[in-house]
């Protein structure tokens, strides 16, 4: 006599939840109303009347056909083409674009030079000293920086003389008397 012996059927794969808060739901309250009212439109399809536990109703779920994950409305998925490749099959639209703006440039320099004063400029007083420092210094060459390259719309310059003009002044009045063999005794008399 032939006896079958029948191995053992291995045991199905747990089934694999779509959200871990439906599984505590089940597992909760696997006859609740609402619980099962959320599996049928979860899964489309209406819970056997038979499934009344958690083992029983996870069981069915594992016949049904796997629900394709879905995905979140704000996920944004990248494309898997380039965007070159998309311009290189034509599937692009052309858009005018412009960028306007505008910059300033500032260039500091410096003229800076000892420059000798004759005394017959010093006899004419102190601002035909001046002018004649400023005429001078304004004809020598400016130290910029040769890096930049721009183009001058207005010039911002000031002039000073550091040295003290009326100690100069004085000094100069003393030399030109000097110079004229003007003497302070000659004055006395």
């Amino acid at each position: 006599m032939e006896t079958n012996i029948e191995a053992p059927r291995p045991e199905a794969p747990p089934y694999n939840w779509p959200s871990h808060d439906l599984k505590n739901l089940v597992m909760l309250a696997p006859m609740s109303p609402y619980t099962r009212a959320l599996l049928r439109i979860k899964f489309n399809c209406p819970v056997p009347d038979g499934a009344t536990t958690f083992e029983q109703i996870e069981a069915w779920l594992a016949t049904l056909k796997p629900i394709p994950a879905q995905r979140k409305a704000c996920e944004w998925t990248p494309p898997h083409d380039t965007t070159e490749d998309e311009i290189a099959r034509g599937e692009y639209l052309e858009v005018d674009a412009e960028e306007t703006g505008y910059n300033y440039y500032t260039c500091s320099w410096i003229k800076k030079t000892c420059v000798q004063v004759p005394l017959s400029v010093w006899e004419q007083g102190r601002d035909r000293v001046r002018d004649y420092v400023a005429n001078i210094i304004s004809d020598l060459e400016e130290d910029e920086d040769d890096d930049y390259e721009f183009q001058r719309t207005s010039d911002d310059t000031s002039f000073s003389i550091e040295s003290n003009l009326r100690s100069l002044m004085e000094q100069a009045e003393e030399m030109i008397a000097e110079r004229d063999g003007e003497d302070e005794d000659e004055d006395d008399e």
